[in-house]
């Protein structure tokens, strides 16, 4: 045992202090790295496999695309709807804060089909997240809408109010 020890020693003298540092180093590195990094290869070894069951699972009930309509037209409500549906306009903007004081609107026939677009400008004062809220939520709920122009305006940039005019199309079918 006496050899042993003075055999680590004379390592000790000839390795000097910064040795032994480096040493001790190397030492905490490995054991960090059977520690640590072990149990996180494991733990990213098994959300790969999770992933890639998830992966084949979705592959199997992938859901089969929809076909179009034939005609996409056809979809289109008759013209005498044109007022139900600014006015349900009206009410998601209410739903979603927004204030329509004024607006104008007017309608015209396209040329070449059975269709009307009614033409809307609508000024609006609110701030963006409510005004955003509405834009998505009206194009989602009347699909023969759109948006064709935004103008944003802000008097100051502390303002959280923003002075917006809203350009937007809606389609209908006109009356034969």
């Amino acid at each position: 045992m006496n050899a042993l020890v003075w055999q680590l020693r004379q390592w000790a003298r000839r390795l000097g202090a910064a040795g032994l540092a480096g040493l001790g180093l190397l030492v905490a590195a490995l054991l960090v790295r059977l520690i640590a990094v072990e149990q996180a290869e494991d733990v990213a070894a098994a959300q790969h496999a999770r992933l890639a069951e998830l992966r084949l699972a979705a592959a199997t009930h992938a859901v089969k695309p929809v076909p179009p309509p034939l005609n996409p037209l056809a979809m289109l409500p008759p013209g005498g709807t044109a007022s139900q549906q600014i006015g349900e306009l009206e009410q998601l903007a209410r739903a979603h804060g927004l204030d329509l004081p004024r607006g104008q609107y007017s309608v015209a026939p396209l040329a070449g089909t059975s269709l009307s677009r009614w033409q809307l400008v609508l000024p609006v004062e609110a701030p963006y997240p409510g005004l955003h809220a509405f834009l998505a939520a009206s194009l989602e709920r009347l699909p023969n809408l759109t948006l064709d122009e935004l103008k944003l305006k802000r008097e100051r940039i502390e303002e959280s109010e923003l002075q917006a005019e809203l350009r937007m199309s809606l389609y209908v079918e006109s009356a034969p």
